[in-house]
């Protein structure tokens, strides 16, 4: 009796410790397969986007690792196996909060470091080719369904342009913020074209992707001329901003206003003239911004390109002017040169803020959720456009999780790119 309360006593032992092993052994062998299958992610979101992310879905990751667990432990110690089962959900890299993760992951360390005034950055060089390619329009039903943003709506206004370029001022004071507006600002200044800079040489479908982010069209060139519109709109009003804080400027307008149209008319005449001179200043400078230069928020009086001679033969003016004072304009015509040409003068652009950072300060403008999501479309549409017809960001994910069934003991396991 002894000796077989003995032998009893051992086979059980031994069942436990069988037991305990196979536990410990499904314990390594699954944080082993979390790397294993983690270390399947796409290289080419990796190179050109800095984003670990892996293609999968909970079938195919539980095929994997049960041919993981047949040979490791199926059959061995008399474990009872019943299997893998992945779950994958809330795991995927279309999940805004998952993909700024992944941008943290990929970009965070290095925010601080090589966030920089677009100097990483290449002027594009403008030809034949360039202007086919603003007119490029994604009409596919399927990868417009697809989008991560799904076609939401909303973008940034001219006036929203005016307020934010004038709290950031400068240069200096718009680098300053962004480097404490996360990865996300990095990533477009890396990985994304615009319609004046590009990013590097590879492939993109869109010619306008910081437009696209801002206005979230289908078509290239409508997100094109929507910001060039916004642009223009915030321009137009600082410089009229200028206009009437600077005494001698107004002082000439309405010398000019009073000599065209005397008498209480006289005030609707400075308006217009004063609001001609603006968007003529405003044209100059958009040629300036969209050929690679700088434009000051708040201009100084020698940072002022146009004179006032420009603005009385300009349409805006001559068409809005009634025939008298159309006439007397002619009769005045020489008296008025002299007194234009006071203020002539040519602008010297060492200073103020180049068309990227114009468009930075619309992209921060936007709704946080609404930046992430369109960037998010940005690297499907140029994944798809690179690599895969078929790429979804629905279908990577940065993590992954799932459950060994083994003795009647579950086992839980979860991991993500660190």
């Amino acid at each position: 009796m002894i000796f077989t309360g003995f032998a009893i006593c051992i086979a059980g032992a031994i069942v436990v410790s069988r037991k305990l092993v196979v536990s410990s052994e499904c314990e390594v062998m699954g944080r082993l397969w979390t790397k294993a299958i983690l270390s399947e992610y796409d290289v080419h979101l990796l190179e050109d986007y800095s984003i670990l992310a892996y293609f999968g879905n909970d079938d195919e990751v539980s095929e994997k690792l049960n041919a993981y667990l047949d040979y490791s432990l199926r059959n061995k110690m008399d474990s009872s196996v019943k299997g893998v089962n992945a779950d994958l959900t809330g795991l995927e890299l279309g999940d805004p909060v998952n993909f700024k993760k992944a941008l943290e992951q990929g970009f965070g360390s290095s925010v601080a470091s090589e966030l920089i005034s677009g100097n990483s950055r290449t002027k594009r060089e403008t030809n034949d080719n360039d202007q086919k390619a603003d007119s490029r329009v994604i009409n596919d039903s399927v990868v417009l369904d697809t989008l991560p943003s799904h076609g939401m709506g909303g973008t940034v206004s001219g006036e929203t342009l005016t307020e934010k370029a004038k709290y950031y001022g400068d240069e200096e004071g718009l680098w300053g913020s962004l480097k404490g507006a996360g990865a996300e600002i990095l990533m477009i200044e890396r990985c994304f074209d615009n319609h004046v800079t590009v990013a590097d040489n590879k492939e993109h479908l869109l010619v306008n992707e910081w437009e696209y982010i801002i206005k979230g069209s289908n078509d290239d060139e409508e997100n094109y001329k929507a910001c060039k519109k916004r642009l223009f709109i915030a321009r137009n009003a600082l410089n009229l901003v200028v206009l009437y804080s600077d005494p001698e400027k107004v002082e000439l307008i309405i010398s000019v206003a009073e000599t065209i149209t005397p008498g209480p008319l006289g005030l609707a005449t400075q308006v217009l003239i004063a609001e001609a001179w603006a968007a003529l200043e405003t044209e100059e400078d958009l040629k300036e911004l969209y050929s690679g230069g700088r434009v000051p928020v708040l201009k100084t009086a020698d940072q002022w390109k146009t004179g006032l001679g420009a603005v009385l033969d300009s349409s805006e003016v001559m068409d809005n002017l009634d025939d008298d004072s159309r006439e007397l304009l002619d009769e005045n015509r020489g008296e008025l040169s002299e007194l234009a040409g006071q203020l002539d003068t040519v602008a010297q652009f060492k200073d103020g803020l180049n068309y990227d950072e114009y468009l930075l300060i619309m992209i921060m403008s936007l709704n946080d959720n609404l930046r992430l999501l369109r960037m998010m479309d940005l690297i499907q549409i140029n994944m798809k456009y690179r690599y895969y017809k078929d790429f979804n960001m629905m279908e990577y994910y940065t993590g992954t999780r799932f459950t060994i069934c083994v003795n009647g003991k579950d086992h839980e396991f979860e991991d993500h790119y660190k």
